[in-house]
């Protein structure tokens, strides 16, 4: 299953980001890609990242917050799952500083039902 792909539900276009279970190498690719995704498609677009089962590491958070600051002209309303403990800090940080929108989830069925509501 591709990292990056397009998702439709419930009518609307999603960009599903999967970091399930990558180490640290694979985030940082997947990362690159969707910065050139989001580069390459610059339009307002709905977001759902799962990030269950990964590291939050230093190198992986700096890539993020250079990709917030690259892309931050990018209109998205995101979603965010698998976020527990110090990554649930890590998220609020990156929001406040960055004016990011991404709101953490339990589960992906009530973060696709944020995003189209």
């Amino acid at each position: 299953m591709p990292k990056i792909q397009k998702i439709i539900y419930k009518g609307k276009l999603i960009i599903y980001v999967d970091y399930r279970g990558q180490n640290e190498e694979q985030m940082l690719e997947t990362a690159s890609s969707l910065r050139d995704f989001l580069l390459s498609n610059p339009g307002e677009h709905l977001r759902l990242v799962n990030i269950t089962d990964t590291p939050a590491t230093r190198k992986f958070t700096a890539y993020i917050r250079e990709l917030g600051k690259e892309t931050k002209n990018v209109p998205v309303k995101g979603a965010v799952v698998g976020i527990t403990g110090a990554k649930k800090v890590l998220l609020s940080g990156y929001n406040r500083l960055l004016g990011g929108a991404m709101r953490p989830f339990n589960d992906e069925e009530t973060a696709k039902e944020y995003l189209v509501s």
